[in-house]
Order: structure tokens, then C-alpha cells, then sequence
């Protein structure tokens, strides 16, 4: 068994090595390594989602019921901790063939832009049950190394309120 260190980590962090593979509807999707930007989209999409009080047991299903219109971006989230915030988009290009006057055919390129966190997201939506998504989440987000981005921000918060500022006096 091989030990993984914390520079080896570093390292595929950086070269964006992929950390596994995944498979949904029969595709295989490569997870992406964590980064910053990815956490920060996720914590985007979660601040999106509706504040749901703790419901009793005899009222799940009516709560479920009620706000589940309101969870679409459940798909989101679980696409965007899967292909990591690099690789939402894919540009491709495209030959086309257009006739001027009906007589000459000419080709040109085209380049277009392939959503595919949206693409993931709906497969995520239509294909998944609710439990291998919650499994995925909360993999991933364990994964993401939420405990070593909480360390960041925390101590930069106490950096900044424990230094003393200067007065601008004019």
C-alpha cells in the first residue's frame, strides 16, 4: 500500500492530476483534484439552496414534498465537485459547410461552447438516487480539504482583526 504525503497531494493539486473516476449513465467522468475555485463555486451554489427548519419525523415527506422544486442545484453542486471548477465548459471546434448562391460550397470552422456542468448536472438529476448523491457530496466535500481552507480563512480573519490599523488624517 502506498503512503500518500502531503506533498504528493500538493504536486497533483498543482499538475491538476485527476484523484479518481466516476461513472454516470454509463460515461465515465474523471474527478477533478480540490482547488479553491472549486469550493468557492460550490459554496455558491449552496447559498442558493432554501433554509429548511429541523422537520419531525412524521412530516418528512410533507417537507420533502414542498421543497423539493427547490434543490435543483443539489445536480449542480455534485457536477461541480466532480469535474472541479477548470472544467465546467469545453470549447470545440466545429466544421461547417455553407452554399453561397446555392453553387459554391465553402467550409469554415466554428467554435462552440459545451456546458458540460449542465450536461452532468441533468444526467445527476435524472439518473441518480437520492442516496448515491448525498454519497457523492459528502465524499468529495471530505475530499476537498474543507478542514485546511477553514485553517486559511480563519487565521487570516484573526491576522486582520488582531492588526492594529493606521488613521488616515488629512
Amino acid at each position: 500500500m502506498e503512503k500518500t504525503t502531503i506533498e504528493s497531494k500538493v504536486a497533483s493539486a498543482i499538475l491538476e492530476r485527476k484523484v479518481a473516476s466516476i461513472e454516470i449513465d454509463g460515461k465515465t467522468y474523471e474527478i477533478a483534484p480540490p482547488t479553491l475555485a472549486t469550493l468557492i463555486l460550490v459554496s455558491e451554489l449552496v447559498s442558493t439552496l432554501p433554509v429548511v427548519e429541523r422537520v419531525p419525523n412524521n412530516k418528512i415527506v410533507d417537507s420533502v414534498l414542498h421543497y423539493a422544486k427547490d434543490y435543483r442545484a443539489l445536480g449542480d453542486i455534485c457536477a461541480v465537485l466532480i469535474l472541479g471548477a477548470k472544467n465546467l465548459t469545453q470549447e470545440v471546434e466545429e466544421t461547417h459547410t455553407r452554399r453561397i448562391l446555392g453553387l459554391f460550397k465553402r467550409r469554415y470552422m466554428a467554435k462552440r461552447t459545451i456546458d458540460r456542468k449542465a450536461e452532468l448536472s441533468r444526467l445527476i438529476t435524472e439518473n441518480m438516487r437520492p442516496s448515491v448523491v448525498f454519497n457523492i457530496i459528502v465524499k468529495r466535500l471530505q475530499d476537498m480539504e474543507v478542514g485546511s481552507f477553514f485553517s486559511i480563512t480563519t487565521s487570516l480573519s484573526e491576522a486582520n482583526i488582531l492588526k492594529p490599523t493606521k488613521e488616515v488624517e488629512h
